[in-house]
């Protein structure tokens, strides 16, 4: 396990098992990787325990190699049970403290945050990074008020944690993420769903490192 201070939000892929055209979900993440995502989340909001659990350890062992962060969606027991690098909660899962309390002080612990209110209640001894967005509109959160660039930039400019930007990101917009005060861009159709998801990771890499 990579201790918490040692992550990298550039290229946060976010892979879900229902959008990846059809292939193998480890398959998709190992593209990723080697187009350069930085982290991995795993993400599955319909299937049974067992089945994510499945799909945790065939990531995981894609990634047992690398140095990319391994991090699970929601399910923070599964995530302490076998020894992925963290885990990201919602506003609506379990409270920061108890996941901290379940995953260890090592492990990454990232939050959704994407108000002011948030933001404010926002503990860097707990809370490692946050997700905050829809930077853009998004089929993923279509339900979800676009914050936009000057809405991202007044939350991320307080953040006492790293940010990543959520929400609608592309490799023609990831610059504007950036700009905004984030630290990284996280997606997931434009990479799991592309022909190439490792020539799309790489245009992702492209798009933060000039903007940077």
């Amino acid at each position: 396990m990579m201790y918490r201070k040692n992550f990298d939000l550039s290229i946060y892929f976010i892979a879900d098992s229902s959008v990846c055209a059809g292939r193998a979900i480890e398959d998709v993440v190992a593209a990723a990787v080697r187009g350069g995502a930085t982290m991995v989340q795993l993400r599955n909001k319909v299937c049974t325990h067992d089945i994510v659990a499945d799909e945790a350890r065939r990531v995981q062992s894609i990634l047992a190699d690398s140095n990319v962060s391994f991090i699970i969606n929601d399910h923070v027991e599964l995530a302490a049970d076998i020894g992925a690098d963290g885990v990201h909660i919602g506003q609506e899962d379990m409270s920061a403290k108890e996941a901290r309390r379940i995953i260890g002080t090592d492990a990454i612990l990232g939050l959704t945050a994407f108000t002011r209110t948030h933001y404010d209640a926002l503990d860097p001894e707990i809370i490692d990074y946050v997700g905050t967005g829809p930077f853009h509109a998004t089929l993923t959160k279509p339900d979800k008020s676009v914050l936009g660039a000057d809405g991202f930039a007044v939350l991320a400019k307080t953040s006492p944690v790293p940010v990543v930007g959520i929400g609608g990101v592309t490799p023609e917009n990831a610059g504007d993420v950036i700009a905004a005060g984030a630290q990284g861009v996280a997606m997931m159709r434009a990479v799991s769903e592309a022909v190439d998801p490792k020539i799309a990771a790489r245009h992702f890499v492209k798009a933060v490192e000039c903007a940077r």
